[in-house]
């Protein structure tokens, strides 16, 4: 990932951490992908599920 687009991907999540309410951290491996959409499915409103460079969510935060 080149520079630029570790700024922008670091900026977005910023703007995610800042405006939600809660942030909920969890481990992946393990999970299947059928798992893993049926958990992005079920996730209610305007709640998401994305998995993120530990070092960008850190600078982020």
């Amino acid at each position: 990932m080149a520079r630029p687009d570790k700024e922008a991907a670091v900026a977005e999540l910023a703007g995610k951490f800042r405006d939600s309410g809660a942030v909920l951290l969890t481990e992946y491996r393990g999970l299947t992908v059928a798992e893993l959409k049926e958990l992005r499915r079920s996730l209610a409103g305007n709640a998401e599920y994305a998995v993120v460079k530990n070092t960008l969510a850190a600078i982020a935060a």
